[in-house]
């Protein structure tokens, strides 16, 4: 990335500048974060504080993001996130537990609110014992969902084609 005035441009290997603005959201994310950490604005005595940055991210590119903020707590950035990305999670969860890394310095926090209760917080180093995490509950009904739609589309696929055999 680079500075021209108050424009920023995305520099390709090959090919002319691209100016920020025009370039999608998902790669700006990258290239904001690579200015942050060239312009020594975010080092590991500040704090990254990031709502939703699987926003507008492939699932080959959220991997990648997380692998390298992963590298960056490793190195001792602290880096607060928010989301509701089952996705972003699972990534987390496999970095923190890779045999020949360094630990991942990861804590989960989740926001627990009933009718008429006051909000509760629970802490754990391991998602998986985060209770109501209301993404993973979507995610199953979800897949329980399209098995249910793929066994019933088998079904009539099967008794249609029955004769064809």
């Amino acid at each position: 990335m680079e500075q021209s005035g108050e424009r920023f441009y995305l520099i390709p290997k090959e090919g002319t500048s691209i100016e920020m603005n025009l370039v999608a959201e998902g790669i700006r994310k990258f290239a904001i974060l690579s200015q942050l950490l060239a312009n020594g604005k975010l080092t590991p005595e500040t704090t990254l504080f990031w709502d939703e940055p699987e926003a507008n991210l492939n699932p080959a590119l959220l991997r990648k993001l997380a692998a390298i903020l992963a590298e960056l707590a490793r190195q001792g950035f602290q880096i607060i996130l928010a989301t509701h990305s089952m996705s972003l999670l699972k990534a987390f969860h496999i970095l923190s537990r890779q045999k020949d890394a360094k630990a991942l310095p990861i804590k989960y926090f989740g926001l627990n609110a009933r009718q008429g209760e006051a909000t509760t917080v629970v802490t754990t180093d391991n998602f998986e014992y985060l209770p109501d995490v209301v993404a993973l509950e979507v995610e199953l009904e979800q897949a329980d969902d399209l098995e249910e739609i793929f066994a019933r589309e088998d079904r009539q696929f099967h008794a249609d084609n029955r004769g064809e055999e």
